[in-house]
C-alpha cells in the first residue's frame, strides 16, 4: 500500500494535525521563536517582537488525544517530540498504579463486618432451640419433644 493509503486510513484528528504540523520537518524539542518554522505545537514559543511566550497551540489533554491516537495507529515517531512521554502517557503509568488500600480491600460498614458473626450465632440458637423451649414450657413438653425425635429417626423403609 501507499503511503497515501495509510494516511486516509487515519482517524480525522491526526489527518487535521499532520496537515497542519507535517513530519518531514524535524520540529525543535526546545522554545523557540512563534514565527519560526520548525516551533513545537506542544510547547509555549516566544514571540520575537514582545518577547512573551505564547501558550502552546496544543493543550495538554489535546496532545494526550493526539499521542494516544498515533500510537494506536504506530505513527507516534512522525510527532513532534514530547517531553516526558514516559511519565505523560499510559502504558507505564496505568501499569504501575498503585491502588489506594480502601479500593482494594474495602472496610465495609459495621453491618456488613458483623454479619458473620450475627449467622453463627443465629446457628447456635437454631441448634439449641429445643432445650431453650423445653426450659421454658417445662418438662412435659421436653418428653413430647423426646418422643417426636424417635418417631423422626425411625424410617420406615
Amino acid at each position: 500500500m501507499s503511503y497515501k493509503q495509510y494516511f486516509d486510513k487515519l482517524p480525522s484528528k491526526l489527518k487535521s494535525f499532520f496537515q497542519r504540523y507535517p513530519p518531514s520537518i524535524k520540529y525543535s524539542s526546545v522554545s523557540t521563536s512563534t514565527k519560526a518554522i520548525d516551533a513545537n505545537p506542544f510547547l509555549p514559543n516566544k514571540h520575537p517582537v514582545t518577547e512573551r511566550f505564547h501558550d502552546p497551540k496544543y493543550s495538554l489533554r489535546r496532545m494526550s488525544d493526539v499521542y494516544k491516537l498515533a500510537v494506536r495507529y504506530g505513527v507516534q515517531e512522525f510527532l513532534p517530540p514530547i517531553e516526558n512521554t514516559k511519565k505523560v502517557f499510559f502504558e507505564e503509568k496505568y501499569d504501575k498504579k498503585t491502588f489506594m488500600k480502601g479500593v482494594l480491600m474495602p472496610k465495609g460498614h459495621k453491618h456488613e463486618l458483623k454479619s458473620n458473626e450475627k449467622l453463627k450465632k443465629r446457628e447456635e440458637a437454631l441448634k439449641n432451640i429445643d432445650d431453650l423451649i423445653a426450659s421454658k414450657k417445662g418438662s412435659k413438653y421436653a418428653k413430647k419433644l423426646d418422643k417426636m425425635k424417635k418417631t423422626q429417626s425411625i424410617g420406615w423403609f
